[in-house]
């Protein structure tokens, strides 16, 4: 007897068994220019998984930035209204699986141009008009890539060339050169805040210079060699100086508390000292901020003996905030200082004093969740406390679509976790939106963010968090 039988009997069983894989979410993984212009349109092109497919619709957190897709796939024409303030903006792709990981359009005030091949050598770009107060679009296509602009310049007149693409979320560490009507070199610059360059340079005479832009790899790798591909995407900004700051720091400027005020590190080394008192046991914080230089901070008592200093934030933040108690009633003194020991009419900066109160830091688990008609999902936000609060921290849910519910259960305000529950009625409709959680504990607020998906962060990217996580519902399977 033959036990041929038993083979198509063993399928027929395994394939009972074996239910469909549900369809992926789009992927995101690109766009091309990544900005535009205030109150223009522009053609885009995106790169990912699934956005050839079942007609991704683009969400953008500003109503005023519109993706219209085009005539074939992942192309889209993107108009940008005319209010639309200068800035960065999330971009995510959704179908009825889910939504895309967010990506960065950056809406600005000059015109745009999109780069021209072929720019790699400084020959190619020779014949380019040569052009200021622009943003440059460009993306290093492959290892070795460098793309060559052309600026025109004024003697005595100020510039700033500035990359983002890091910034962006590009998966690059770029670098910026600054060449003269020969081709040889003038300056360069390679990280600033973060791994995006930046050059600032008073030309000599009139003319035109040429900026090249190229990128080594991020996540750093041993190979040293120039990186490139569809998603090296960046925007180079070239725009004439404002007039040099004039209003510099007053010799050591009295801060209240709280209290904050703007200065100028005019000088290669200066540093700013500002004076505040304090009472013994009293807890304050401590903050430059600067996007020009990397601002450090140092504290001194009034014989000038340093108590503490701080230098790079927390979480690739490079702005130092010092979290700082007064050994004793008196004055004080805080030094804001370039930890490189740059300077120049352009090295602004902020400085601020304000007295301590309790926080919570809250991040969710993801960037977006998912939840079938008649079922739910559990969000995590893992909470993090500086200082001390006396009451329980309560949370509610806004912005959920009709048929969705919550439930969640009060935590003791420490480190540790709280949880949401989001229910979807059996009769819940299908739909695709944002949602937030708001915080409340001793009277005080917070809104949860997840942190904007980027692999090793080196600095801030335009936009690190957001506190506006996505939620898929899907209409129930039919039975």
């Amino acid at each position: 007897m033959t036990n041929d039988w038993r083979l198509p009997a063993f399928v027929i069983l395994i394939s009972s068994l074996v239910l469909p894989a549900r369809a992926a979410p789009p992927g995101f993984e690109s766009l091309f220019p990544a900005g535009g212009q205030i109150g223009g349109s522009v053609a885009c092109e995106v790169a990912g998984k699934g956005l050839d497919k079942d007609s991704p619709v683009a969400w953008v957190s500003h109503p005023g930035i519109v993706f219209k897709a085009g005539d074939k796939a992942k192309k889209f024409t993107v108009a940008i209204a005319p209010d639309v303030p200068a800035g960065p903006y999330l971009v995510r792709f959704h179908s009825a699986e889910g939504s895309s990981p967010p990506r960065i359009f950056e809406v600005g005030s000059e015109p745009e141009v999109v780069e021209k091949e072929p720019n790699d050598a400084f020959a190619d770009a020779k014949g380019q008009e040569g052009r200021i107060n622009t943003v440059f679009n460009g993306v290093l296509e492959k290892a070795g890539d460098v793309d060559t602009h052309a600026i025109r310049v004024k003697k005595g007149r100020g510039v700033t060339l500035e990359v983002h693409g890091y910034a962006l979320g590009s998966p690059m560490d770029p670098a910026l050169r600054l060449l003269d009507a020969r081709g040889v070199e003038i300056t360069g610059g390679h990280d600033t805040h973060n791994l995006d360059p930046r050059i600032e340079y008073t030309p000599k005479t009139d003319g035109v210079l040429y900026a090249q832009v190229f990128a080594f790899a991020h996540p750093p790798a041993a190979d040293v060699s120039l990186k490139g591909s569809s998603t090296h995407v960046y925007r180079l900004r070239v725009v004439e100086d404002a007039e040099p700051a004039t209003a510099l720091v007053p010799e050591n400027p009295k801060l209240s508390v709280p209290g904050e005020s703007v200065g100028v590190l005019a000088k290669r080394g200066e540093e700013d000292v500002f004076t505040f008192s304090a009472k013994k046991g009293e807890e304050l914080v401590l903050e430059a901020h600067s996007r020009r230089f990397d601002a450090a901070l140092r504290v001194e008592d009034a014989e000038g003996k340093s108590l503490a200093t701080a230098d790079d934030g927390e979480g690739g933040v490079t702005d130092p905030v010092l979290r700082w108690k007064a050994p004793k009633d008196g004055e004080f003194k805080l030094v804001v200082l370039d930890r490189d020991r740059g300077g120049g009419p352009r090295q602004a900066y902020q400085a601020k004093v304000t007295a301590t109160k309790p926080t919570l830091t809250a991040v969710f688990d993801n960037h977006a969740y998912r939840v079938e008609a008649g079922k739910s999902v559990e969000v995590k936000i893992t909470l993090k406390v500086t200082g001390k609060f006396t009451g329980k921290v309560a949370a509610s849910v806004l912005g959920l679509p009709a048929g969705l519910s919550a439930e969640v259960k009060e935590a003791d305000a420490k480190s540790g976790e709280i949880k949401v529950t989001l229910k979807a009625a059996p009769e819940a409709a299908a739909s695709q939106a944002t949602f937030r959680v708001e915080l409340a504990v001793d009277g005080q607020t917070f809104l949860p963010s997840y942190v904007v998906p980027f692999t090793e962060p080196r600095g801030d990217l335009l936009i690190t968090t957001d506190t506006r996580p996505w939620l898929t519902v899907a209409a129930a399977k039919a039975k």
